[in-house]
């Protein structure tokens, strides 16, 4: 288990996520924030989620 960094949750870095809003989250953490495994799944899924409403350049 780890504590994510923006909650202080623990969680299972070895968690599946295979939700678009997982991928998305995944896909920032890696790309922007470089924060992967550090995060949760369900703050992936928040930062996902916001980022497919309101980040169009995420997608370019």
């Amino acid at each position: 288990m780890k504590t994510c960094c923006l909650c202080q949750c623990p969680f299972d870095p070895a968690q599946k996520l295979d939700l678009p809003e997982h991928q998305v989250g995944l896909h920032l953490a890696e790309q922007e924030y470089k924060d992967v495994g550090e995060v949760c799944a369900v703050c992936l899924a928040s930062r996902g989620r916001l980022a497919m409403m309101y980040n169009i350049e995420c997608f370019d």
